[in-house]
Formats: C-alpha cells, sequence, structure tokens
C-alpha cells in the first residue's frame, strides 16, 4: 500500500539514506517536500520524496529495501508521486518533473529511464564536490550527476 508519511509519524531513515547518504543532506529538502511511503504488513520497505519548485517538480529520493527491490516498487511509488503530482498542479497542464541522479550505471537509473524520464544535462564532479565522503555504486565512485526530466 503506498500512502503519504503522516505528520507525526519518524521517517523511514534507514531508506532515505540509502539513497542519499549524508543526512544533512537529506534533512535540507525533507521538510520542505512531500513524502509517500510503501508499507507491506505494517512495515514500510519503500519511500519517495518529492517537492514543488515553482515551475518544476523534484523526485528527491526514492529509496526500496534492499532484500525488496526488484519487485516493481520503486515503480509503483513514481507513478504514484506523479498522479499526485498531477492532482496537486496548478496551470499548466503538464508539469515537469525532474530527477537528478548518480551518472553511473544502475537500478535506480534503469528504472527512471523505464518510467520515461530522459537525460537532460550533466553535471561534471557533483558528488566529488558536495559530498564529504565518497560514495560508490556497485565498486566504482560516483562522479558526475546525471538530471533526467520527464513532462506528465
Amino acid at each position: 500500500m503506498i500512502r503519504p508519511i503522516h505528520p507525526n509519524e519518524s521517517y523511514p531513515w534507514s531508506l532515505l539514506l540509502d539513497a542519499d547518504p549524508e543526512k544533512t543532506v537529506v534533512e535540507g529538502y525533507l521538510y520542505d517536500s512531500q513524502t509517500l511511503v510503501y508499507e507491506e504488513d505494517g512495515e514500510v520497505i519503500g519511500v519517495l520524496v518529492y517537492q514543488d519548485q515553482g515551475t518544476k517538480w523534484e523526485i528527491m529520493n526514492v529509496a526500496v529495501s534492499p532484500v525488496k527491490q526488484g519487485r516493481g516498487i520503486g515503480g509503483q511509488l513514481l507513478q504514484a508521486a506523479e498522479k499526485a503530482i498531477l492532482s496537486q498542479q496548478q496551470g499548466a497542464k503538464h508539469p515537469l518533473v525532474v530527477i537528478k541522479t548518480g551518472s553511473l550505471p544502475s537500478a535506480a537509473l534503469t528504472l527512471y529511464q523505464k518510467q520515461g524520464y530522459v537525460e537532460k544535462d550533466r553535471v561534471k564532479n557533483y558528488f566529488t564536490t558536495h559530498y564529504a565522503e565518497p560514495i560508490f555504486e556497485n565498486g566504482q565512485q560516483l562522479i558526475d550527476q546525471v538530471i533526467l526530466e520527464k513532462q506528465l
């Protein structure tokens, strides 16, 4: 079941930090954003954070429990967020949604592309500049960020 996080509910920090390992970075966007959780048998096993940025929406964080990955949960969360964005959209009929992620081949990047997000830009050295500790994905250090977009 996918639902918004309740106002007095604690955030699923282990999942959030799985997708974005610096807590201060996550805290920088979390409280100004909307959060959806995927629950199974009363346990939160997926999370998605999205934010209205005026001219566009940004998916800030998507994470699924490692043991539950590969079951389509991330895709369901993205679809639920897109539906919520469309229902909240004021003005433009086809809002722009942006996702920023690492440039290395990964399950996340593949998921976003399968959901119709297309690479529009790259930010060189993003992860080495903005994070204190190196971030590794599948044994390779993340350096560049890709910016993906989708018009709903």
